[in-house]
């Protein structure tokens, strides 16, 4: 029975796990704003006035945090085999990494760090190039990862 070109194709897509939404994260911050402003207008108004601007300083703090931790929500890996292809692409909105490798040639390799405190690495190999997948992933979910792409990247019967 040959194989459809449609079968031969598969797409294995890692993202974080985002935990809040965009409206979600900016009820955090108003909430965060309506505990903080009105202790230090109370404040201000007794006579210290530095209390406002450092509960500003804070909130504005608080902002760039939220900020860069929803960019790096955004962040996503995906791969892509298909025939003999195995195609990488990750990276956010901004910035995208695209390697591309021979299936056949291509190895996956798992790192084992010399510290405990460091997760194992996930690489896939070919020619000298090597490219990290499943970064945003734990332990037990790169495993899963680990077996699905080798049992992916064998040759086709």
């Amino acid at each position: 029975m040959p194989i459809e070109p449609d079968a031969a194709r598969q797409r294995i897509v890692i993202v974080p796990n985002r935990s809040i939404t965009a409206t979600g994260l900016w009820f955090f911050f108003a909430g965060a704003g309506a505990a903080a402003l009105p202790v230090a207008l109370w404040f201000t108004l007794q006579g210290f006035w530095p209390v406002l601007g450092y509960a500003l300083l804070e909130l504005g703090l608080l902002a760039l945090c939220l900020r860069a931790c929803w960019r790096h929500g955004r962040y996503g890996e995906t791969i892509l085999i298909c025939g003999d292809r195995l195609v990488v692409e990750k990276g956010d909105a901004h910035h995208r990494e695209r390697q591309e490798y021979n299936r056949y040639w291509a190895q996956l390799v798992e790192q084992v760090p010399e510290s405990r405190l460091h997760p194992r690495r996930l690489l896939i190999r070919s020619h000298g190039h090597e490219c990290e997948v499943g970064v945003c992933l734990n332990e037990a979910e790169r495993g899963i990862l680990k077996r699905r792409l080798t049992e992916l990247m064998r040759p086709a019967p």
